[in-house]
Order: C-alpha cells, then sequence, then structure tokens
C-alpha cells in the first residue's frame, strides 16, 4: 500500500537521502516526520478522509509532502497549473468542491479572489508566510504544531488518492479520479519499463511541471519505493536542470519533450559535467531527425512513454529501439510510440470496434489496472470516455505487425476535403523538417466546396522564411489536396500546460476572423 512506503523506509533507510529542493536536504527520518505532522493537522483543522485539497504554487519541496501526507489520511490532493485564470481556477476548485487550498505566498491574492466562489472551503493554507496572516494558515505553522505520530486511519485500495487534471486541449480541464491502487499498479508498469534501482548513488530528477496530469505521484511513488532520491529543480530553466544534474549526480530525469529540448540547444552544453546520467524518461513528440540530435548528445539512454491523465502510459518505447543504423524497418520504430506498458491492454479499432489491420488508422483504446474511476462531478463524460471497460483516448493511430504504435493525430483534429481524410501530424512534420521553422500547428477550417481546407501556423526561428517556401516544400512530400491552401506566421502558438497545441483556439480565432470579416 502506497501510505506505508515511507514508514517502511524510515526502517530501512532511516539515514538516507529521500529528497533534495535548493539547499535543503531530508533523510528518510526527517521526511516522514514532517509528513506525519501535515497529515495530523490536516485532521486537526476538520479535514477528512474523502475530502481533497488543490494545490496551486511553483514546483517545491511541499507538494511532494503534501501528497503523501494526504496519501497516510485518505485525503485527495491535486496540484493545480499557478498559471491558471482567475475562470479556470474557480472551475476547478469550486466545481470540485475542494476542501482546502494550499497555496505558495506569491498566490495568495489569486485564491483570494476566487474564495467566494467556492463555497466547500474549510481552510487555505498558505506555503511561506508567517503566523500572524488573518486569511491564510501557515504551514510550517501546522507542520511545528503537530505530533509525528503515525496517522491511523482506515485506508482501502479503491480509496481516492489523486486528481489529474486534463490537458484542456478542446476547452475548460476535467479533473481524473485515480485511486491507491490505480496509482500503485501505474508504479509497477514504471519498475518494468524504466527499471528503478535501489544503488545507494539513484538519484531521479523531476524536469516537468508537477502539475502535468499526474506527474506528481507518477515521479515519487517508484524512487521512494526504492530508497532512492528525488530532486525537486529550483526552476525549470535549462541553466538550473543542468548546474543540477551535475551538483547532484542525477542518475535519472523524467520530463517532456517541450522541456527536454532547450537542454539541447543550450549554447553551454558541453561545459556541464552530466556523466552520471543513465536514463532519460521522456514523454511527447520529436521527428526522427531530433531524436537522431538527443542521442548524438546524451547518448542511447531514452525511454518514451506514450498515454493519458485517464490511464497513465500505455506503450513504451525502450532506449534499444533508438536506432538509426539497422534495417529501414528497425529505423521506423523511432516513429512509434513503442508496444503496450505491463499489465496494459492496447488496441487500435475502426469504427466498427474492430482491431485494425497494420497499416491501417484507428483510435487507440486501453485498458489495466492503471485506469481511472472516472472524472469527477462529470457522470456523462466518464461514460464517454470508458466504454465497455476500456478508455477511447481519441487519439488516432496505426500499429504494425510488432504490435508498435504509431500515433497520426487527435481524433477530433482530423482535417477531411475534398472527401479524404488528412491527419495534422503528418503535414506539421513535413514542415517541422525546415530548418528555420520552430513550431507549426495544422488544422482545418470550414469551405462550402471543400468541406475544409488545410491552413497552417508557424512559429518562425529566423524570419526569412515564407509562404511560398513552406507550400512548397508541402507539395514535395504530399498530395494536392493535403498542401495548406495558406499559411500563416505567428509568434507562438496556444497550449495546454502540458505543452500540447490547443487547434480548437486557433480554429475558433480564425472561423471568428473569418465571420467578421463577412
Amino acid at each position: 500500500m502506497i501510505r506505508d512506503i515511507m514508514k517502511s523506509n524510515v526502517r530501512r533507510y532511516p539515514d538516507k537521502i529521500a529528497i533534495i529542493f535548493k539547499d535543503t536536504r531530508y533523510t528518510y527520518k526527517e521526511f516522514n516526520d514532517r509528513i506525519n505532522r501535515l497529515a495530523n493537522a490536516f485532521t486537526r483543522i476538520g479535514l477528512k478522509k474523502g475530502d481533497w485539497i488543490a494545490v496551486v504554487g511553483d514546483g517545491s519541496m511541499e507538494h511532494v509532502e503534501i501528497f503523501w501526507a494526504a496519501a497516510k489520511t485518505g485525503i485527495i490532493t491535486s496540484a493545480l497549473n499557478q498559471a491558471l485564470s482567475y475562470k479556470d481556477l474557480a472551475h476547478i476548485i469550486g466545481h470540485g468542491k475542494a476542501g482546502a487550498v494550499i497555496c505558495g505566498y506569491k498566490y495568495c491574492d489569486l485564491i483570494e479572489s476566487v474564495r467566494p466562489q467556492c463555497k466547500s472551503l474549510k481552510r487555505c493554507i498558505g506555503i511561506g508566510i508567517d503566523e500572524s496572516n488573518e486569511d491564510f494558515t501557515s504551514y510550517e505553522g501546522l507542520i511545528s504544531s503537530s505530533p509525528a505520530i503515525e496517522p491511523d486511519i482506515e485506508i482501502e485500495e479503491d480509496d481516492l488518492l489523486y486528481f489529474a487534471n486534463t490537458s484542456g486541449t478542446t476547452g475548460l480541464s476535467k479533473q481524473v479520479v485515480h485511486t491507491y491502487r490505480s496509482l500503485f499498479a501505474t508504479a509497477l508498469m514504471d519498475f518494468d519499463a524504466l527499471g528503478y534501482d535501489m544503488e545507494a548513488g539513484s538519484v531521479s530528477l523531476v524536469s516537468a511541471p508537477l502539475f502535468w496530469a499526474y506527474l506528481l505521484p507518477r515521479v515519487s511513488i517508484p524512487p521512494f519505493y526504492t530508497g532512492s532520491s528525488l530532486v525537486i529543480p529550483e526552476d525549470l530553466t535549462p541553466q538550473t536542470i543542468l548546474k543540477t544534474i551535475e551538483k547532484e549526480q542525477v542518475t535519472k530525469i523524467i520530463t517532456g519533450t517541450p522541456f527536454f529540448q532547450p537542454l539541447m540547444d543550450h549554447p553551454d552544453l558541453d561545459k556541464y559535467n552530466l556523466s552520471s546520467l543513465r536514463q532519460i524518461f521522456i514523454f511527447g513528440y520529436f521527428p526522427p531527425e531530433m531524436w537522431r540530435k538527443a542521442i548524438e548528445l546524451f547518448g542511447k539512454i531514452f525511454v518514451l512513454g506514450y498515454g493519458s491523465s485517464e490511464i497513465g502510459f500505455i506503450s513504451f518505447l525502450p532506449s534499444e529501439d533508438f536506432t538509426f543504423e539497422e534495417s529501414p524497418v528497425k529505423e521506423s520504430k523511432i516513429r512509434s510510440c513503442g508496444r503496450e506498458a505491463l499489465g496494459v491492454e492496447a488496441r487500435v479499432i475502426n469504427d466498427k470496434g474492430e482491431d485494425v489491420e497494420p497499416g491501417e488508422t484507428g483510435e487507440v483504446i486501453a485498458k489495466g489496472q492503471n485506469m481511472m474511476k472516472g472524472y469527477w462531478n462529470a457522470p456523462k463524460a466518464t461514460e464517454q470516455t470508458i466504454r465497455r471497460g476500456f478508455i477511447y483516448t481519441g487519439d488516432l493511430a496505426t500499429i504494425d505487425e510488432d504490435g508498435y504504435i504509431y500515433l497520426a493525430g487527435r481524433k477530433k483534429d482530423c482535417i477531411t476535403t475534398q472527401g479524404k481524410m488528412v491527419m495534422p501530424q503528418e503535414i506539421e512534420e513535413i514542415i517541422l523538417g525546415h530548418p528555420k521553422v520552430l513550431e507549426v500547428a495544422v488544422m482545418g477550417l470550414p469551405d462550402e466546396e471543400r468541406g475544409e481546407i488545410v491552413k497552417a501556423i508557424v512559429v518562425r526561428k529566423e524570419e526569412d522564411v515564407t509562404n511560398e517556401e513552406i507550400i512548397g516544400l508541402c507539395r514535395k512530400s504530399l498530395p494536392d489536396y493535403a498542401v495548406p491552401g495558406s499559411v500563416d506566421f505567428a509568434e507562438f502558438l496556444p497550449k495546454t500546460d502540458t505543452g500540447r497545441v490547443q487547434r480548437y483556439k486557433l480554429r475558433e480565432q480564425y472561423i471568428q476572423m473569418s465571420t467578421d470579416e463577412k
């Protein structure tokens, strides 16, 4: 049971370093004491099993403490993006009926502004504030005034433990409900795919926002279960991450492609000693040429994961498949997101619910002990996503004879033009091949004659890229119907807090512009 991991580690590794944040280091004994004090404080201020706490703040050690303290009491936690708007925060905290909010001192005013919309709040707790504050309870005050005894609360495997927030690629995010059982099943998959070890020097670094999906339990359960050390960086800038790897002799990085690319591009990368690294676990998308660059810089130490908030990881691509030197068939594996994870049944099906043949496109569905219980307070959305025991991901893909899954894009993003189906990702990969293109989003816009027309929005690395260049590049590799009818240039693309482009926002913007012109 997850709740007993820390207590067990106090017996096994009392003096080993459990967590590192800035200049603070706690042994397992010290960390467990703080967690117990916080857990008992939650109970003392009126929070009980089944209540949930929203956490709003910059990534810190306190995020980890809150999750593990709650795990000992049956209280649910959820780390929220501190950059969320008033509307989004009020929706998540108010709609979800949070019992408490814990926030960094910089975000107290923001929380105070949404407080009137959140009638269920029993307490607002501030990190980094003193006990004289009348509106917020002091986080450290709670810890210092509570006993370090182990909480004695009965917890079952199917009790709720964590709310993961969906990316919001099609609107307001939903809260994905995970249990003690589903999160431990996820940890077992990580052990299998990532090979966590119990060496004294094993050190994991989180190089991604802790509010991503359910990253917080994902990055803390496996290393703590094995008695390893976990490092939370002060910030996610490339310089901080590189300095931390060198200083703490990090052996494993957990990151996403939006945060790893700046490391590769850092001008002083070769000045840091990164020889301690044994593995980089990464999620997200890179075209093959970007993977080639990553391997040249860091070696063949990558493991790629594909999944969703609703079921965690569905598939893994192991380091041995990151190759460019063998047959074309073998080389093509690097375009995939690997094969199904341990304990997961993954399928790619057509509209009739039948498994597709190799090379045919269908929707990815999956099931396993790691899947969510449902969406919080959203039964209709739950019924649409969980059908016949499977999570319907909304991702389109093909699958080969060896079971490797090749993502083609989101089902809702599919473009139908001249009676043909076009996947944005196929066009985006071609445009990203231009050396002066940084990012691109392709979408379909309504057209009376063709159904939809293909539109590309490009963020440039250098200004001397033209519309004609991009269209000409596409004409060399795509059929006429799939070539963008026009290309616009933008300073940035709207994204979710997990770095996924929100095509629906771009589409709404351009449809509105077209309406205004009429």
